[in-house]
């Protein structure tokens, strides 16, 4: 009988030590931790899509958390800048971009507007008061002012180049969207917060200036 006490005990000690050297994460601190986790991930706002339209409705140059179907989650910065007549030289334009830890998203549309000389037509002297007019058989045109309508056209974005510095780093691609590698990821994250210069080379070697803004190379800090 004492010898089973002996033994007894000796194995509770053993359990005890055994215990002390590769004890379990206490159920409080396991469930404080996924409570954190969660208010983390609830701090940013849940975008429901990587598609980009110039005219998206999204949080912009702040961080987001992305939920696409096919893409799963993922954290991104969502970014636009109007693009004037002077830097395209022939048009306006738009540019959509979305960054994110693996991967640059380049939407860039380009807007020219064409306009034509609407007439009104009538009779000979029904419209007399009418400064102009011409004459088209036996009826007379007036022109009542001009009919405008712009085009929207999606350009194909070949390579992007972003001025990080004294360096420029050239990001490969296709169908407009491009690689984030490691050096890439570490150079945005290191950027100073204020505009930054980039670079789109175009189908057929066009090349179209813009620049993001301070507030998304401030979010990159979070997303690379």
């Amino acid at each position: 009988m004492w010898r089973s006490s002996v033994f007894l005990g000796m194995a509770i000690a053993l359990a005890g030590a055994g215990g002390a050297l590769a004890s379990p994460v206490p159920y409080a601190a396991q469930k404080e931790g996924q409570i954190l986790a969660a208010q983390t991930a609830a701090e940013y706002p849940v975008v429901e899509s990587v598609r980009l339209h110039p005219n998206l409705n999204v949080p912009w140059s702040r961080p987001v958390r992305i939920t696409d179907p096919f893409e799963g989650s993922f954290l991104g910065v969502f970014d636009r800048n109007d693009i004037s007549h002077r830097d395209l030289g022939y048009g306006s334009g738009k540019l959509v971009s979305l960054w994110s830890r693996d991967s640059v998203r380049v939407l860039l549309i380009t807007q020219q507007g064409r306009c034509t000389l609407a007439y009104n037509t009538g009779f000979p002297g029904f419209y007399g008061f009418f400064p102009y007019r011409r004459v088209t058989g036996l009826f007379y045109d007036y022109p009542y002012g001009p009919v405008c309508v712009e085009i929207n056209t999606p350009r194909e974005i070949q390579r992007l180049l972003i001025r990080a510095g004294e360096k420029v780093l050239e990001l490969e691609g296709q169908n407009n969207a491009f690689t984030v590698n490691d050096e890439i990821a570490t150079a945005l994250r290191n950027l100073p917060t204020q505009n930054v210069d980039i670079r789109m080379v175009l189908e057929g070697g066009e090349t179209v200036d813009s620049e993001i803004g301070k507030g998304t190379v401030a979010a990159w800090k979070t997303i690379y």
